[in-house]
């Protein structure tokens, strides 16, 4: 299993920054790779991830949601099962924001995971920064 965790502080309210964790539409500006996300019901979306040359398809299921603090998510797609999750905690009008991944690979592309785990991480990074920048301009 592949794990990546990163933290970031927001110039922002908790209850400005949840809706960008779960609005497809949000979603599309600051998350590294996505290239779409539809709700395929009330907690569930169809996305697609494009990066590095690969094209990714999944379905996340939100498994726990509690405006604005805590969100999970499950994900689900061919060779591949994850586990994404995110913390929001709020001091003085600012929100510290930690979102992890874990990523379990299945057939071949587990013996990559040291390989995706790295490349999970930096784009991790990339899409909170991305994230940041969008809710301080």
């Amino acid at each position: 299993m592949a794990h990546s965790e990163a933290t970031i502080e927001i110039d922002r309210p908790a209850d400005e920054v949840f809706p960008w964790l779960l609005d497809p539409e949000k979603r599309l500006q600051w998350v590294s790779g996505l290239v779409s996300s539809e709700p395929i019901g009330d907690a569930s979306y169809r996305e697609v991830v494009q990066e590095h040359g690969q094209r990714i398809e999944a379905t996340a299921t939100i498994v726990r949601n509690e405006p604005p603090h805590a969100l999970d998510i499950r994900m689900q797609g061919r060779g591949f099962e994850a586990q994404a999750g995110s913390r929001l905690t709020e001091e003085g009008g600012r929100t510290r924001l930690t979102s992890s991944l874990d990523l379990e690979l299945g057939g071949l592309a587990r013996f990559a995971g040291g390989l995706v785990g790295r490349q999970t991480q930096r784009s991790l990074e990339r899409s909170l920064a991305r994230l940041k920048e969008l809710l301080e301009a």
